[in-house]
C-alpha cells in the first residue's frame, strides 16, 4: 500500500469517530424519543379512560335516577313504558333504556323491540341485581334494538328489596364520535375492547374493527398493571401503544392509545438521513485533499528519507537526510533518521533494564510463592500432628479458605498494603450472612503489609472457628466485639486488639492448649508479639500485642 493509500485509509479512519457520533447521536435521541412516545402513549390511554369513566359515571346516574322513579315500579307496563320513552331521548349515548323483573322478563322498554330475550343469565344482569352495583356487560349485537352495544344495569330496589334491573345498551355509534371528535394524532389509534378483547370502539376507521376481536393481546387486556408495547396494528401500522388492563378501569374495559412508530420518529430519520449526505460529503474533500497533499508535500520528502534509511542498509553510516530548518513533521522525521544511530546504543540500554526488571519480578514473584507454600507447610504441619481425620481435614481445608481470603484483599490491592478493618471483614466474611448482627468492629484505620495481613487473617479465623464451636457464636445470642488501637513506634506500628466474647455459653479455662490456642500464639509471636486469653464466664477475651515492621522500600 503506498504512502498516498495509507493517507487515505488514515482520512477515513479519522472520519469513522464522526460517524460513531451521528451514529450515537441518532441512537440516544431515538431512545430519548422512545422514552417520551412510550410516556406520551400511556398517558393518552390514561386521558381517554378518565373520558370514558366520566361518560359512564354520567349513564350510571341516569340509569339509578330512573330505577328510583315510581314509574318504573308501576304495575302498569302502559305507565313504565311512557316513562322509559319519555325519558330515553335525553339521554343521548343509550340506545334503549328496559325494565327488567327479577324472572329476567323484559316488563317495559323504550324502543319498538325486535324481540324480547330473556336476560336472567345475563352476566350484567345477575350481578347488577345479585351485586345491588351498577354493572357493565361485555359487547353484543343487541336483539332489542338490533344495533351493537354495551350492555349495562342498575338494581331496583325498594323497602331493602331488589324488584329488578333498569337495562340500557351503551350506543357504539355515539361512543365512536366522541372518540372522533377528541381527534387522534396522525395515524395514531385509540381503541376500547371488553375484557374477551371484543372491539367495542377504534378511531380511525371504527367501521372496519368493531365488533372485531384483537388477536395476541389477552395478556395486555388482563394484565396486572397500565403500560406500554411495540405492536403491528390490526391495520398493519407499528405503532407504539399505552393500555390499561380491563381490570384496571373502573369499568371493566381495556382501553389503548397507540402513536405510530413513522410519526414519532420521522424528524428523527430524516435528520440522520441529512446528517449522513452532509458527512458523506465532507469525506469525500477531505479524501480529495489528502490525496493532493500526500502526493505533493509529504511523499517527495519521504522518499528522500527513504533513501538515507536504505543507505544506513548498506553500511553508508555517515549518510544523513540532510532536512534542516524543517519544524513540520517531515523535517522532525528527517532529523529523528539523523540521531537514530545515537538513539541504538540508548535502547540497547534500556532493553537491559527492562530485562533486569524482569529478573526482580520473577525473584519477587518465587519469594511469594516459597512463603506462602511455607504457609501452608506451618499449617498443615500443626493441623495433622494430633488427629489425621475427616475433621482435622476440615479444619485445615477452613484455615486454607481463611489464607486465600487474605490472599484475594491483597491481591486486590497489588500486594502493595491492606487495612486492618479489611482484613477483619474478610476473615470474617463466612459468618457476615446468618451472623453478621453479632459482630461489633470498631478501630482506626491501620495500613498493614502483606507480612502483617496473612497473620492477623489468619489470627481472627482461629478465633472465629473456636467462637462458633464453643464460644459467643454457638447459640443464638451471642455477641463478638472486636476492636484496636495502634500506635507508631520506631520499629514499625504496634497493634493493641482485643477479641471479647459476650452472651455465650458458660465460659470455663481449658483443661489443655488446644490447636487454635498454639497457631494463634505461633502467629502472634511471627509478628513480634503475643497472645493473652482469659476465660471469664461471661465469654472469652483475647488480647493480642502485636507489631507491624517497617516494611523496606520495594525495587521498582
Amino acid at each position: 500500500m503506498s504512502l498516498t493509500h495509507r493517507l487515505l485509509a488514515l482520512t477515513l479512519v479519522a472520519s469513522l469517530p464522526g460517524l460513531a457520533a451521528v451514529g450515537y447521536g441518532s441512537i440516544n435521541l431515538r431512545n430519548t424519543r422512545y422514552a417520551e412516545v412510550r410516556s406520551e402513549a400511556l398517558r393518552n390511554a390514561q386521558v381517554v379512560a378518565s373520558e370514558i369513566e366520566q361518560i359512564f359515571d354520567g349513564i350510571q346516574g341516569s340509569l339509578r335516577t330512573v330505577a328510583e322513579a315510581d314509574e318504573v315500579s308501576d304495575a302498569s307496563s302502559t305507565v313504565c313504558t311512557d316513562y322509559v320513552v319519555r325519558v330515553r331521548p335525553h339521554i343521548e349515548p343509550l340506545t334503549a333504556i328496559l325494565v327488567v323483573g327479577m324472572d329476567g322478563n323484559i316488563r317495559c322498554f323504550s324502543e319498538p323491540s325486535l324481540a324480547s330475550p330473556n336476560l336472567a343469565t345475563r352476566d350484567y344482569f345477575r350481578e347488577a341485581v345479585d351485586q345491588r352495583k351498577f354493572a357493565i356487560g361485555s359487547f353484543i349485537a343487541s336483539k332489542v334494538s338490533d344495533r351493537n352495544i354495551i350492555p349495562m344495569g342498575v338494581p331496583i330496589v325498594r323497602n331493602g328489596k331488589v324488584e329488578g334491573a333498569v337495562v340500557a345498551g351503551l350506543n357504539l355509534e355515539w361512543l365512536g364520535n366522541q372518540l372522533k371528535q377528541r381527534g387522534v394524532p396522525n395515524r395514531g389509534s385509540v381503541l376500547i375492547a371488553d375484557r374477551s378483547g371484543m372491539v367495542i370502539s377504534r378511531e380511525p376507521a371504527p367501521e372496519k374493527y368493531v365488533g372485531k376481536r384483537i388477536n395476541n393481546t389477552m395478556g395486555r387486556i388482563g394484565a396486572s398493571k397500565p403500560s406500554t408495547d411495540d405492536i403491528i396494528g390490526m391495520d398493519g401500522v407499528a405503532r407504539i401503544i399505552g393500555y390499561i388492563p380491563a381490570s384496571m378501569t373502573p369499568f371493566g374495559l381495556y382501553v389503548s392509545s397507540g402513536i405510530a412508530r413513522s410519526e414519532a420518529f420521522g424528524p428523527i430519520d430524516r435528520a440522520l438521513r441529512n446528517s449522513i449526505a452532509l458527512f458523506a460529503l465532507g469525506s469525500t474533500v477531505a479524501f480529495l485533499l489528502a490525496w493532493l497533499v500526500g502526493e505533493g508535500f509529504i511523499r517527495r520528502p519521504l522518499m528522500r528519507i527513504v533513501a538515507t534509511a536504505e543507505a544506513w542498509r548498506v553500511g553508508h553510516d555517515a549518510a544523513r537526510t540532510g532536512i534542516v530548518g524543517r519544524d513540520d513533521e517531515i523535517g522532525i522525521l528527517g532529523q529523528t533518521f539523523d540521531r537514530l544511530m545515537d538513539e541504538n546504543a540508548l535502547r540497547e540500554e534500556q532493553r537491559a533494564t527492562a530485562e533486569e526488571r524482569r529478573e526482580i519480578l520473577v525473584h519477587e514473584l518465587a519469594h511469594r510463592v516459597k512463603n506462602t507454600l511455607a504457609t501452608v507447610q506451618s499449617i498443615a504441619s500443626l493441623s495433622f500432628r494430633n488427629s489425621q481425620g475427616p475433621e482435622a481435614l476440615r479444619q485445615f481445608h477452613e484455615r486454607l479458605q481463611a489464607l486465600v481470603r487474605s490472599h484475594d484483599l491483597l491481591t486486590r490491592r497489588n500486594w502493595q498494603r491492606a487495612d486492618l478493618s479489611e482484613i477483619v471483614e474478610a476473615a470474617i466474611s463466612p459468618l457476615k450472612e446468618e451472623r453478621g448482627h453479632r459482630f461489633a468492629i470498631s478501630g482506626p484505620p491501620v495500613s498493614l503489609p502483606p507480612t502483617t495481613a496473612v497473620p492477623i487473617s489468619m489470627i481472627v479465623h482461629e478465633l472465629c472457628t473456636n467462637a462458633l464451636k464453643y464460644g459467643a457464636l454457638s447459640n443464638e445470642t451471642g455477641q463478638v466485639s472486636i476492636g484496636w488501637r495502634a500506635s507508631s513506634t520506631p520499629g514499625g506500628t504496634a497493634i493493641s486488639m482485643i477479641w471479647s466474647e459476650s452472651g455465650g455459653p458458660t465460659v470455663h479455662p481449658p483443661a489443655e492448649e488446644g490447636f487454635g490456642t498454639r497457631l494463634i500464639a505461633n502467629l502472634s509471636g511471627q509478628l513480634g508479639g503475643e497472645a493473652n486469653f482469659r476465660y471469664p464466664p461471661s465469654g472469652l477475651v483475647c488480647h493480642l500485642s502485636l507489631l507491624s515492621p517497617v516494611e523496606e522500600p520495594r525495587d521498582e
